[in-house]
């Protein structure tokens, strides 16, 4: 393991050290740098951004190596996984917003794309609303529901006023694609709760048919409509659509290649 010498230390890579022709730095050194406290400080920010890698369907171990320094726990970290973590920090530091633009600015190619796309929450809530539908599914079965596009078209009538074919021509987004790959986090987020809340009474029911389970979903539909029209100003059916997080995803993956190339760069600045 090749440390890189200490003086004169104006680069970033100057505070990495080398592992088979590979950069790497140290998160205990990255939470001082991004104005934590202590390295247990900023484990959630680096979860966060585990969770974010995964969900990429970028290897783990090649960018978060756990580890030990002088007797204490520490991980080593890529290049793009202190770009994941600069991106679940405090965006209240101003030293955390420098790191994102620090970031981006090695980003070239992809920096446009991830403007104004908020993408990695954007992935994260999407994959919360894959995992609430699946159980949405489950307790709809529960409910007595045999035809589940029926039961979940109700609920986009009810918060939509258009089925999923309909919003999705209206929206111009692909028949075969899913509508959680387009839409923002507010609109995920409130997706995520009509489930939540149709779960919920679902529960309560007794002995429900089918056609009650769908009623109550289409009722919690024009309830959360409500909410979003009253809170932005718009129907959920006009709230904008983004550029599809499958097509980002495949241009974030091989940023992780480009950006754990391109180590020699300023030093992130602390003001």
């Amino acid at each position: 393991m090749e440390v890189i010498p200490t003086k004169e230390k104006s680069l970033f890579i100057d505070f990495s050290l080398k592992e088979k022709e590979k950069y790497y730095w140290w998160a205990s050194w990255y939470a001082d740098v991004l104005g934590y406290a202590s390295l247990s400080s900023l484990m959630p920010s680096i979860d966060k951004a585990k969770l974010a890698c995964m969900q990429l369907g970028i290897p783990l171990d090649d960018n978060f190596i756990s580890t030990k320094m002088e007797r204490k726990k520490d991980i080593k970290l890529t290049k793009f996984a202190c770009f994941l973590i600069a991106y679940q920090a405090d965006n209240r530091k101003p030293i955390v917003r420098r790191a994102r633009a620090f970031f981006l600015n090695d980003l070239e190619e992809i920096s446009a794309l991830l403007k104004n796309q908020n993408y990695l929450m954007r992935i994260s809530e999407a994959s919360k609303l894959t995992e609430m539908n699946k159980m949405l599914s489950s307790m709809a079965r529960s409910a007595h529901v045999k035809d589940f596009q029926y039961f979940t078209n109700e609920g986009y009538l009810g918060m939509y006023n258009h089925t999923m074919s309909e919003l999705k021509e209206k929206r111009g987004i692909p028949s075969n694609k899913k509508m959680s790959e387009y839409i923002g986090v507010p609109e995920l987020s409130a997706n995520i709760f009509r489930i939540t809340l149709t779960k919920e009474r679902l529960n309560l029911l007794r002995n429900p048919s089918e056609a009650i389970a769908a009623r109550e979903h289409w009722k919690i539909g024009t309830q959360i409509r409500s909410l979003i029209k009253q809170n932005t100003g718009k129907y959920p059916e006009e709230l904008p659509t983004y550029k599809n997080l499958k097509e980002l995803q495949r241009n974030l993956k091989k940023a992780q290649l480009e950006l754990n190339q391109k180590v020699k760069t300023k030093l992130i600045e602390k003001q």
